[in-house]
């Protein structure tokens, strides 16, 4: 099914947002609650079983599904105060994702720097330990309350590798974690034309653990990767549909970065490319 972000279309009211989505053929989403709705009222502390019953009966009359309810927090924010809030909110998310009947709960594994930016440090056994410490409390959270948990790798941040979700799923050892898998986010300036290897690796180490993809794209400019819309860069689309369709048939592929005047040719390619 080819879903996208829900907040790549910039409708803040939910009965509208729903219908648009529809309107597209877009049936299942990432939900980050805050950037996508804007006109309930949504704020820490807020939610509810009725607020999120609200919410899912918009979606139910569309028949647009939940993969991912996008909660992207820093777990290894530096700023303890700052890191408590953004994981108290992670654990509000868990708390009402059946309410709202999301398949998982989605993170990245954040930075040193608060700006998200890379810090070497990202990379030390300090950081990963930190990391795991707080991931290990939310996914026992998680489980506790029968809610799965989806990590993204970003090649900036603190899982960044194929090798390093491996290791974090290991160390970890729960059964409700598994991995949005973002083929971009694993590339950098160093590494890109090594994508099949890299796609390949993250398949034969935790394929089984892998739920959700999404989908952009890059192109090199001046020796960095700049993002580029779906099928319009340098991706190698036609390794990763193959790769796909051989392992993880009818699995989520979310659109990210796809505007409302560029969704429909884009969804058009994205079809064509994986034969869905």
């Amino acid at each position: 099914m080819i879903g996208m972000r829900a907040h790549d279309l910039e409708y803040g009211d939910i009965e509208v947002l729903s219908e648009k989505l529809a309107q597209f053929d877009k049936h299942t989403i990432q939900l980050a609650l805050f950037k996508s709705i804007t006109n309930l009222g949504l704020k820490d502390g807020a939610f509810s079983p009725g607020l999120a019953r609200k919410i899912k009966q918009a979606l139910d009359k569309n028949n647009i599904s939940i993969s991912v309810l996008g909660c992207y927090i820093n777990p290894v924010c530096p700023d303890k105060q700052e890191r408590q809030v953004q994981v108290n909110r992670f654990k509000e998310h868990i708390k009402y994702a059946k309410f709202l009947g999301a398949d998982m709960i989605g993170t990245e594994t954040g930075s040193v720097n608060l700006d998200g930016s890379f810090h070497e440090k990202n990379r030390s056994e300090e950081n990963y330990q930190d990391f795991l410490s707080v991931m290990r409390e939310l996914a026992e959270y998680a489980r506790d309350l029968g809610v799965c948990i989806g990590i993204e790798a970003v090649s900036i941040f603190t899982i960044h590798s194929p090798q390093t979700m491996e290791r974090m799923l290991d160390d970890l050892n729960m059964p409700n974690i598994f991995v949005i898998f973002d083929p971009v986010n694993y590339l950098d300036d160093s590494n890109y034309k090594n994508q099949r290897e890299i796609f390949q690796t993250a398949f034969d180490l935790y394929g089984d653990r892998i739920a959700v993809v999404h989908l952009k794209d890059f192109t090199v400019e001046n020796g960095a990767l700049k993002y580029a819309l779906p099928t319009e860069g340098e991706l190698d689309y036609a390794f990763l549909a193959k790769l796909l369709n051989d392992k993880k048939p009818y699995i989520p592929l979310l659109l990210e970065e796809v505007k409302e005047k560029d969704l429909n040719r884009i969804t058009e390619r994205i079809k064509e490319v994986f034969g869905r």
